[in-house]
């Protein structure tokens, strides 16, 4: 009978030290010897302690380095080439805020504007102002604005409109607004084309008239135009490069002889550079010195132009000189979208219609000394067939951003690692 007792007394000391560290033991905090154990680590709802989590990381090639965002336990892998847009694109401008690279752009068929970060999957919708069927968009390079320009109802009448970005305050009720608010202001009718000072301040654009073609410089609004040149020339390919100076192309045709020239807005002097090529496609350096060219027929072979000396280098590249952007090295080196496999064609007319594409990879070029290096190839990254068109670099070159022409969607890749 004793023994029955002290075996009964035996099991409740026991349970009795079992309810002691369930409820009154200390739970193990960071930095403490993981020695021993708790019970509640056995029970059917755990620890009470934070758990580090992190999701599945998408599929990427192996040949990347991706970038890595942790956010609240989530790791996010940003591949090196990704599409941004989930329809045609008719602008896009591409800027730095300290090592980070935004890209706005504009939607075609809506007009509403979107904001995609470097170091972020997700893409923001700043605006809801709708602007149907856009055609072209031109970009303040501070990402202030944009010259939207659409076609009238039935007719081939150019309209264009600045529509300049205006930041929301933050609101104090329940309303769900956008970033931002946007003020339009309606420019001259029938522009047919224009380029933007790369100080955001002005904007240069030409209009026709008694078959002469009228240059104008004026503030992106539209306001204080001022007409700066008559030429009979009518059809241009202006850029803003620098300063005062913007270049002015003939527009390229195999079937004509196309020459380049500056075009000094504040002197109105009109100066020709470099050399006239059938086809051509000219890509200047911002300070004008040098220029890579590429010449038509059959197949377009891209020049290196010596613009003060009239000299020229031919790289052995065939691509399109438009495909192709300039780094700030003294060196003249660049990026260029060449196609895997060229297609026979009258370039830049066939090209510029549709009836042929290119399949592209990026190749940075150091042009002097001959040095090739394959960047990216898209097909491999994408799966998918990109021929480039409209191809920017951030302000830092760690970035590109371009268009694919086949369908106008909007690609970014990372370049510096």
């Amino acid at each position: 009978m004793t023994k029955k007792i002290l075996l009964v007394l035996g099991i409740l000391v026991i349970i009795g030290i079992a309810v002691f560290f369930m409820f009154f033991s200390k739970p193990q905090t960071e930095g403490e010897s993981g020695v021993g154990f708790s019970i509640r680590n056995f029970l059917p709802f755990g620890s009470s302690d934070n758990i580090y989590t992190s999701t599945t990381t998408p599929d990427i090639n192996t040949d990347e380095k991706p970038s890595d965002q942790i956010n609240s336990g989530t790791v996010v892998v940003i591949p090196r080439l990704r599409k941004l847009s989930n329809e045609p694109v008719a602008g896009a401008v591409i800027f730095n805020i300290g090592t980070t690279s935004i890209v706005r752009f504009v939607e075609k068929g809506t007009g509403n504007v979107y904001e995609a970060k470097s170091n972020s999957l997700t893409s923001e919708r700043l605006t809801n102002t709708t602007i149907p069927k856009i055609i072209r968009a031109f970009w303040l390079p501070d990402a202030s604005g944009f010259l939207a320009q659409t076609l009238l109802s039935d007719t081939e009448i150019i309209e264009t409109n600045f529509v300049k970005l205006n930041k929301n305050k933050a609101s104090t009720t329940l309303e769900n607004l956008t970033p931002f608010s946007t003020t339009v202001s309606k420019l001259p009718t029938d522009i047919k084309e224009m380029t933007v000072k790369p100080d955001s301040t002005k904007i240069f654009y030409y209009t026709i008239n008694n078959s002469y073609s009228n240059w104008f410089t004026a503030n992106p609004d539209g306001t204080k135009a001022t007409l700066v040149m008559n030429h009979p020339l009518t059809e241009w390919l202006p850029k803003w490069i620098s300063g005062n100076t913007v270049i002015m192309q003939s527009k390229g045709s195999a079937e004509i002889l196309g020459f380049t020239y500056t075009f000094d807005v504040s002197s109105m002097v009109l100066k020709k550079i470099g050399m006239d090529s059938f086809g051509i496609s000219n890509n200047t350096k911002p300070d004008s010195s040098l220029s890579l060219v590429s010449m038509g027929g059959i197949i377009p072979q891209l020049s290196l132009v010596d613009n003060k000396n009239v000299t020229l280098k031919v790289t052995g590249v065939t691509t399109l000189a438009e495909k192709c952007v300039w780094l700030k090295d003294q060196n003249p080196t660049a990026y260029c979208a060449i196609s895997n496999n060229l297609p026979r064609g009258n370039y830049p007319d066939d090209w510029y219609k549709g009836l042929i594409s290119t399949e592209d990879f990026i190749q940075k070029i150091d042009i002097n000394n001959d040095i090739f290096y394959k960047t990216a190839d898209l097909t491999n990254l994408s799966k998918q067939k990109i021929d480039i068109t409209d191809i920017s670099l951030s302000s830092d070159e760690t970035h590109l951003i371009f268009r694919n022409k086949i369908d106008g969607y909007l690609w970014m890749l990372r370049i510096g690692e």
